[in-house]
């Protein structure tokens, strides 16, 4: 497991930039943490990282959001999905499945038994009204050199 300390929303987007540059299609980036914790912020870095050049807004109203770019992002957010039935009847394993794109899932933690095997799990900590623990735990070999790889580029610029 790593952990990265971030001091600001900025630092938090860059974070997830450089995560995205390391990221290939059929990643799968699921994230927890409370309200307001950068879920959505580190999202949006990882879209920038991945060559993503439209808006990433969270898609709180719309579970999914689809972004074209060089590699596709499918954004999913379960904030307001009340149970497990709503996730399955969403075809939510078209994109976890479907190996064209990246997919980050918001509230990951509400579909913590659909996850496949292998992915990356993310949480967001609230440290104070700036600063985030942002830990990153690999499930499988893939995201263990991401992982890796990330922890390297993240202590060259400390």
């Amino acid at each position: 497991m790593l952990s990265i300390i971030t001091k600001s929303a900025e630092e938090t987007f860059h974070l997830g930039k450089v995560l995205g540059q390391r990221l290939s299609p059929s990643c799968i980036v699921a994230l927890s943490g409370e309200l307001g914790s950068g879920k959505t912020v580190l999202v949006k870095g990882i879209g920038k990282g991945i060559g993503i050049s439209s808006l990433i807004k969270s898609p709180s109203f719309v579970t999914v959001h689809e972004y074209s770019g060089p590699i596709p992002l499918y954004h999913l957010d379960l904030y307001r999905v009340k149970n497990k039935q709503e996730i399955i009847s969403s075809g939510y394993e078209e994109y976890l499945y479907r190996g064209k794109g990246i997919v980050t899932v918001e509230w990951a933690d509400k579909m913590e038994d659909l996850l496949p095997e292998h992915h990356l799990r993310v949480n967001l900590e609230i440290v104070d009204l700036r600063t985030r623990r942002i830990s990153f735990q690999p499930y499988g070999l893939l995201y263990e050199r991401i992982v890796e790889e990330l922890n390297l580029a993240t202590f060259r610029n400390r």
